[in-house]
């Protein structure tokens, strides 16, 4: 009999698992943190960087919730890092995120998403040995927006602040 409830509660688990949604991201965000805080620069001075690639996997847990873990790659280099000497740095950011939609309406869902995680900095520096630093990584996006083009595959934008960007466009697909 023991067993029998066993069974019946993993297949419980299983079908509920399977009627949830899952999505994959890519995206590309403008103007990242590391790029003003001195804190993710090693208070290297005029860093430039192109911004950062975000791949996030999403799942909906309960109506309007998704949960998931998102990687972010982002590097930078400096003219004038410390006295004059250049030097270079790259992020890797792996984060878990929360995104919860508050409005839908068609093909319209707006949300807010947040996330916190680790960031692993590695510095090339022209004046000495390279060496790796870690912190802690954020995003905190109040406003995001996404379009459904093709049923499972749309398009998202969103506004806030941290590693992924300060503006963060991209793709999603849901499955």
């Amino acid at each position: 009999m023991k067993k029998l409830m066993l069974l019946s509660a993993v297949l419980l688990s299983a079908l509920s698992v399977s009627a949830q949604r899952t999505q994959v991201s890519a995206s590309y965000g403008a103007s990242s943190a590391m790029y003003h805080m001195g804190a993710y620069s090693h208070n290297w001075h005029d860093v430039n960087g192109w911004g950062a690639v975000n791949f996030t996997v999403d799942h909906k847990f309960i109506p309007n919730l998704w949960l998931g873990l998102s990687y972010t790659y982002s590097s930078g280099s400096s003219n004038n890092a410390v006295g004059n000497h250049y030097g270079e740095v790259t992020w890797h950011a792996l984060m878990v995120n929360a995104r919860y939609e508050w409005y839908s309406r068609g093909p319209l869902k707006l949300y807010s998403h947040a996330g916190v995680g680790a960031l692993v900095q590695y510095y090339t520096p022209s004046w000495s040995p390279s060496y790796n630093r870690s912190s802690f990584a954020f995003q905190v996006s109040p406003v995001g927006a996404e379009v459904s083009l093709l049923g499972r595959l749309g398009v998202f934008a969103e506004v806030g602040y941290g590693v992924q960007g300060v503006a963060k466009i991209g793709i999603r697909l849901g499955f």
